[in-house]
């Protein structure tokens, strides 16, 4: 079964209440969607995606791709930034007695 990433921005079930009253969505209420499924198609990775939201709605429509966006920039050779490299595991050492 292959593996969907869908990534887009999302508005929440209570800022598409407040849109509704006011007519305007406030940055706010925007969150980002970034999750995997596991589907057949990817219409049925959408769908699971539509579900995951719990009554919130797409501000644009979601992005559907087999590689991460960590993957793509990666292979695009994209600088990493500083700082965020996983440090190295150091050995534990004993005090001398």
């Amino acid at each position: 079964m292959p593996y969907y990433y869908v990534e887009g921005l999302y508005i929440t079930r209570a800022g598409r209440r407040r849109a509704l009253k006011s007519g305007r969505i406030s940055a706010g209420n925007v969150e980002p969607f970034a999750r995997s499924f596991y589907a057949n198609s990817p219409a049925e990775a959408l769908q699971m995606a539509a579900e995951a939201l719990e009554g919130g709605e797409w501000v644009e429509p979601p992005r559907l791709s087999q590689t991460s966006e960590e993957q793509r920039m990666r292979q695009m050779g994209a600088p990493e930034l500083p700082g965020l490299r996983m440090p190295a595991k150091k050995g534990h050492k004993k005090k001398p007695t």
